[in-house]
């Protein structure tokens, strides 16, 4: 006879998998961050690409999650609130990741263009568009002999 698996093993089993991909997930998200500080373009793009299919992976069990605790409160059983307070937990530390690189791209991005804005006073002019309207002028193509 098959054994059967109740709703809330099942429930165990897809939040336990979610906190091994947040695991994988957040390993990842370090290595991406320090790809993109020492400029392992390559590394990064594979860094990436197994991210993006991580995440595809973790919005399917989420699904999976969502469909099986429909109606439930998940603090109702001791098992399931420890599991789904892991998860969570995970989540923020995710979502803490993303911000710092957010904001170390967004910083070294604007200190880039003070020194292009710097380096080449032409594009500091203001540009129009048929239309009339002021266009974002974007330093030109640039070689430099040096990293910066």
């Amino acid at each position: 006879m098959e054994a059967t698996i109740s709703v809330e093993e099942k429930l165990i089993g897809v939040l336990e998998e979610e906190s091994q991909l947040l695991d994988d997930i957040l390993s990842l998200q370090g290595a991406v961050r320090l790809c993109v500080k020492k400029r392992k373009w390559n590394e990064l793009e594979k860094n990436l690409s197994e991210l993006q299919a991580k995440g595809d992976r973790f919005s399917e069990l989420d699904l999976m999650r969502e469909e099986l605790s429909a109606g439930k409160n998940l603090y109702d059983d001791s098992n399931i609130a420890v599991c789904s307070n892991v998860v969570r937990s995970k989540l923020v530390k995710s979502k803490i990741e993303n911000q710092v690189l957010n904001e170390y791209v967004s910083t070294t991005r604007k200190f880039l263009q003070r020194v292009f804005d710097d380096a080449l006073p032409e594009s500091r002019n203001k540009i129009y568009d048929r239309y009339g309207r002021i266009v974002k002028n974007e330093a030109s193509s640039l070689i430099l002999n040096q990293v910066i």
